[in-house]
């Protein structure tokens, strides 16, 4: 689903144009955030599916982007990069 958001993405932006993306790759309190919320699924514990910063950034890349920078949190939990799309 990430791929085809991304790829949509890549379609409609021009040459040029900037991606700005944020990940979570880990969480301290992953455990108690899945028990205290619940997902739009019948009220199941909402479970995320973690992604590194390098699938993200591959995937970024795979859709058509060029990585520019990216800034992390001092703790590593939270980042937001930025990219350039290439090859319109």
């Amino acid at each position: 689903m990430i791929m085809d958001s991304l790829s949509g993405l890549a379609e409609i932006m021009e040459e040029g144009s900037y991606l700005i993306y944020t990940g979570q790759p880990w969480h301290p309190q992953l455990e108690f955030i899945a028990r205290a919320l619940t997902s739009h699924r019948d009220n199941q514990a909402w479970v995320m599916r973690r992604r590194t910063q390098t699938e993200m950034d591959q995937l970024v890349e795979k859709s058509g982007f060029q990585k520019i920078d990216m800034l992390v949190d001092e703790w590593g939990i939270f980042t937001v990069s930025i990219a350039k799309r290439v090859n319109a």
